[in-house]
């Protein structure tokens, strides 16, 4: 923004053009067949430049002592964000349709969303089944993890038979031991419940305990789901989903335990983990001022030197 600091100074210019162009009474004395001297009368073009110069210089001196100048506005965000590992189940059980089309894609799906939410947050993705490893380290770029999470398919796990959570929650605290973050946080999202895995999940929740890493676990899977007999299809309780442990998880970390049992409670557990952790901004603004009266200045000083050199001697001037 174009602004001047001493805007006031410009109240000089009107009394400096009065007193440049204020007719003055003409004064001279006769000198006869001296055409040569009368040339350099004072409305002579000659004589006029030194004075314009003088004019000229003068009103560059109002403007700089105005001070103009440019203010620019910077704002500075300060971002204490939160370290984010996402552990997502991949075993076959995952393909159960008491989702639509089944829990895999109902979990990318929200997953997607609740990553939308986070801009200021380092996520990271941990895929597992029988094994666990790391999809994606911790980052900011929030697109990139939307995109790999919705490439993610069930053959990205080759032990997808089995369903390992604590290799799950153990390779994501690995992911985040060096986090400098002041909240840590694993979101661990299954449908089973643990038979593999060389970390059992009491050892990595002690782990994590230790570390100060808080866990939100998602129980997925509908409380019934259908199964095709020989005399049809039946509806059967699920039993496939451990919840004492997904809960004990939680509570031992100071993290919750939800049940993602349909879609509409699918998305309210995102939208209460995003509340719950709540990202620090904080917002200054600065301001820079870059000043022009300096260049003003040497410009109208120049000028002046000009003016006085053609006012007083290089041309006559008469009285």
């Amino acid at each position: 923004m174009f602004k001047f600091q001493n805007p006031y100074f410009f109240i000089l210019i009107p009394v400096i053009v009065y007193l440049f162009f204020k007719k003055r009474k003409k004064i001279g004395i006769t000198i006869p067949s001296v055409k040569k001297v009368k040339s350099y009368s004072l409305f002579n073009k000659k004589y006029l430049i030194g004075k314009y110069l003088i004019f000229i210089s003068m009103i560059l001196m109002i403007v700089a002592l105005a001070r103009p100048q440019i203010v620019s506005k910077e704002t500075k965000v300060k971002k204490d964000g939160v370290d984010i590992v996402i552990s997502l189940d991949l075993s076959l059980s995952m393909l159960q349709e008491d989702f639509k089309p089944n829990r895999l894609e109902k979990s990318k799906e929200m997953l997607k969303k609740f990553i939308q939410k986070r801009p200021n947050d380092r996520l990271g993705l941990v895929i597992f089944g029988g094994d666990a490893y790391t999809k994606i380290p911790l980052t900011f770029d929030n697109q990139m993890v939307k995109e790999t999470v919705d490439k993610i398919t069930i053959d990205d796990i080759t032990s997808n038979k089995r369903t390992a959570i604590g290799m799950g929650l153990g390779v994501s605290l690995n992911r985040l031991k060096d986090s400098k973050a002041k909240s840590k946080v694993i979101i661990l999202m299954t449908d089973g419940e643990n038979n593999a895995g060389s970390i059992s999940p009491k050892e990595a929740t002690k782990l994590a305990k230790k570390m100060g890493i808080k866990i939100y676990t998602i129980g997925i899977g509908a409380k019934e789901i259908q199964v095709s007999t020989l005399l049809g299809k039946r509806t059967l309780r699920n039993t496939q989903l451990d919840e004492n442990l997904l809960k004990n998880i939680a509570q031992e970390t100071n993290g919750k335990y939800f049940r993602a049992s349909d879609a509409n409670e699918f998305n309210k557990i995102f939208n209460e983990i995003n509340k719950l952790e709540k990202s620090k901004i904080e917002a200054r603004e600065f301001y820079s001022k870059d000043e022009y009266y300096i260049p003003l200045l040497k410009g109208a000083l120049i000028l002046l030197v000009l003016g006085i050199l053609f006012e007083f001697l290089l041309f006559i001037r008469l009285p």
